[in-house]
């Protein structure tokens, strides 16, 4: 196999030399590390680097083999995290510009946080006094229920489970609503160190 590899490849050399300027030669080595020339290199190397010697035997050309699936999905997830980063870094400038557009002292700040926090306040009292008016209302059909049976009964269990349902439905909301004013404290908090790093930094 190598002597025929190199007789191969001295008749080639030969050619090269022997060839006008018309007719180039290319060269590759497969996967396997084999070697081919001619027109059927490009054909054979299809995954390798292909390269074209011209009349002189000199590279005059070369294709670089083309990507693997891996090199293109790590190219995309570099793409991806690049303009996730500079996504990132534009929204922080907008939030820098933000606040310096809003809050001219540090009291701008806290009165907004302070009025958020008093509008959720209102919302937590109006679902609190419901639940009391509901809870109220069970226990009321709860004693009215006491001595009913057969289908009177039935109703009052019904009555009972939908107010319940009412009351269940408020409460889960109120949790809403202090989490919601955790998240104003924080925002603000934040909005807060900002504004003094820019403030100090101007």
């Amino acid at each position: 196999m190598k002597r025929i590899t190199f007789i191969l490849s001295a008749i080639l050399v030969f050619g090269v030399f022997s060839f006008s300027s018309a007719h180039a030669i290319k060269k590759c080595q497969d996967t396997d590390g084999n070697w081919h020339y001619g027109d059927i290199a490009v054909a054979q190397c299809s995954k390798s680097k292909v390269t074209t010697l011209n009349d002189r035997g000199f590279i005059s050309s070369e294709k670089d083999a083309p990507k693997t699936l891996e090199q293109v999905q790590k190219e995309a997830d570099e793409k991806a995290k690049a303009v996730a980063e500079a996504e990132r870094v534009q929204a922080e400038e907008d939030e820098r510009i933000r606040i310096l557009s809003v809050y001219e002292t540090e009291a701008d700040i806290d009165r907004q946080r302070d009025n958020q926090i008093d509008s959720v306040n209102g919302n937590v009292a109006v679902h609190k006094a419901y639940v009391k008016s509901v809870t109220s209302k069970i226990q009321r059909l709860k004693k009215k229920g006491a001595d009913f049976t057969g289908g009177r009964k039935k109703l009052n269990l019904e009555q009972i489970a939908e107010a319940q349902a009412r009351v269940d439905t408020s409460n889960a909301e109120l949790i809403k609503l202090e989490e919601q004013k955790t998240s104003i404290v924080h925002r603000f908090a934040e909005e807060k160190k900002i504004y003094l790093e820019l403030k100090n930094r101007s």
